[in-house]
Parts: structure tokens; C-alpha cells; sequence
């Protein structure tokens, strides 16, 4: 014979007392850093392979290693390749710096691009996270942005080139292209990308909006009901 189950009163208002707490818990920013549980198999490395956490760590070598690059680093056409020279021969450790932020920087733009791959695999960019989805890919395009214009401060006439050619592109674009090339990399010549206006959208403007979209995604993530598993 079957056990009877009761539901008493008692039990819906304890059921909605609780689903009100974890709907503002879920809303809760401070909370998402300081989960009160995670379940198992999140854990596991073979889950997401830890693509976000990886690409998040390589950010943060970039941030370091950048702050430390930016004491001697001096844009400009006749001064950001003697930086480069200067940082390699002459600054103590400066060439391990460099090359760390060099391969953090291509580490990302793998990692990112593997990320967006699996989310694209796992259809995790249907409801509810379209939303999510979205900020990931303007999170793509501004690492994306962020390695080019570290490639435009090498001074090299490589970079040169390039950003002459980003400026063409640009200026191309009816109304506003010229006005937005001088914005976002500022009057580069054809033997140097270096520019004070390429050095801070680098060193400040870009990573500030990256990290802020960063924490907004890593939020979002738990909001709309975590990860799926590859």
C-alpha cells in the first residue's frame, strides 16, 4: 500500500519563501562571486573545459604585464619601436614581460574563439541567453580589436601598413568614417601604427569596457541558469 502524502499550507508558504530567496539570490551580484553551492559536475574540467576561466586568466596576465610594459613604453612614430628595442636589450626582465603579455594576448584570442565555438555547439545562445550571447560576441570583437591595436604599438613599418590600411577601411564608411578612423587610431603614418590615441584606447579605454562586459557575463551566466556541458 502506497504512502499518503500530505501537503499542508504550511508546506506552499515554505516552498514560496524559498523560491523567492534563490530568485533573489540569483539577482544578486555579491552572492554570484560567493555561491552557497556548486554542484559536482561543474567542476569537472571536461565540462567547458574552462574556456571562460582560462581566456579571464590570460586577461589578467595581460593587465599586469601591460601595467608593467606602460613605465617604459613610449608611443609615437620615432619613439614606439626604440620602446620595443629598448624593453628587449635594456629594461631587466622587460623582454620575459613582453613576451609574456605577447603570448597572453594570442592565448586569449584562442581561447575565446574555442569558447564562442562551444557555445555555438551546445546552442547555448538560444533563450534565455540570447542576451548573454550577444555580450560575448562584442566581448570577441574587442579582444579581437584590443590584438590589433597591440600589433599597431610595436612602431614596426608592418604596423605602419596596417594601420594605414584600418584607416582606409574606415574612412570608406559614408558620414562618419573619417572622424572615426582619427578617433579610434589617431593619424598613424605609413611607418609607424604608434600613436598616443592607438596607446589609450590599448592601455585604458578598451580593457576597462572588456572587464566591465567580463563581470556582466560572468553574472549573466549564473542568471540565466548556468552552463551546458559539452
Amino acid at each position: 500500500m502506497k504512502d499518503k502524502i500530505t501537503i499542508t499550507s504550511e508546506d506552499i508558504v515554505t516552498e514560496s519563501i524559498s523560491e523567492q530567496v534563490t530568485e533573489r539570490y540569483k539577482k544578486n551580484f555579491v552572492n554570484h562571486i560567493r555561491p552557497r553551492f556548486v554542484p559536482d559536475g561543474v567542476l569537472s574540467v571536461l565540462y567547458t573545459f574552462c574556456l571562460g576561466g582560462l581566456s579571464f586568466l590570460a586577461f589578467i596576465v595581460l593587465g599586469v604585464t601591460g601595467l608593467l610594459l606602460m613605465f617604459h613604453y613610449q608611443p609615437g612614430e620615432s619613439t614606439g619601436f626604440n620602446s620595443i628595442l629598448t624593453l628587449a636589450s635594456v629594461i631587466p626582465y622587460g623582454g620575459v614581460i613582453r613576451n609574456l603579455h605577447y603570448w597572453a594576448g594570442q592565448l586569449m584570442v584562442v581561447t575565446v574563439n574555442l569558447h564562442m565555438l562551444r557555445v555555438v555547439w551546445t546552442h547555448s545562445y538560444k533563450s534565455p541567453r540570447q542576451l548573454n550571447w550577444l555580450v560575448g560576441v562584442g566581448l570577441l570583437i574587442l579582444i579581437l580589436v584590443l590584438d590589433f591595436t597591440g600589433y599597431l604599438l610595436i612602431g614596426s613599418q608592418e604596423s605602419g601598413a596596417a594601420a594605414t590600411v584600418a584607416v582606409n577601411i574606415l574612412g570608406l564608411i559614408p558620414g562618419f568614417g573619417v572622424a572615426l578612423g582619427q578617433i579610434s587610431l589617431g593619424e598613424p603614418s605609413s611607418l609607424s601604427g604608434s600613436t598616443l590615441v592607438v596607446y589609450v584606447w590599448h592601455c585604458v579605454g578598451l580593457p576597462m569596457i572588456a572587464l566591465i562586459l567580463q563581470f556582466y557575463h560572468f553574472w549573466r551566466i549564473r542568471r540565466d541558469g548556468g552552463v551546458r556541458p559539452l
